[in-house]
């Protein structure tokens, strides 16, 4: 039972760090970062689907839940042996996850013909979007999710 009830919260965590990402991310991405990458799209149009239907928005958000699920996982994993305080060791593990994401994008850019500003602003986007969610885990992770033991280990208060 004490599985199931972790899981929830860990769920609840990654549902409620997606919602500060569109919502907080959203307010910050319009005047940062849409206009230079809606500039790229249009000055490109063969290059990207600018007729997004509700599925594309479902397996959108699907894929950026299983992302940030992904890493918060990879945090609660490697939490008992971070060091520092709950925000500095979230933004460790996020920090990692953004330069391994960012090393992505440069290869993909390196080997595409699509435009580069495009990888470079989504690059800049994952910055700002990677420090807000992992601001936001290092605050909420502690009231959200069980204190106490960790696949084994104490972990570290």
């Amino acid at each position: 039972m004490t599985h199931l009830i972790t899981c929830l919260r860990f769920v609840a965590l990654v549902v409620v760090l997606n919602i500060i990402r569109y919502v907080v991310g959203g307010l910050v991405e319009g005047p940062l970062i849409f206009p230079a990458l809606f500039g790229v799209m249009e000055e490109n149009p063969s290059y990207f689907n600018s007729d997004f239907q509700t599925i594309d928005w479902v397996t959108s958000y699907l894929y950026n839940f299983a992302m940030w699920a992904i890493i918060v996982w990879i945090y609660y994993i490697a939490r008992p042996v971070l060091s520092g305080s709950e925000i500095v060791r979230s933004l460790k593990i996020f920090g990692i996850a953004f330069l391994f994401f960012a090393s992505v994008s440069f290869i993909y850019m390196n080997h595409y013909s699509h435009p580069k500003e495009f990888y470079l602003i989504n690059v800049a986007d994952a910055l700002l979007m990677f420090l807000l969610v992992g601001l936001a885990n290092g605050l909420l992770y502690p009231l959200l999710m069980p204190k106490g033991r960790t696949r084994g280990h104490v972990q570290a208060e």
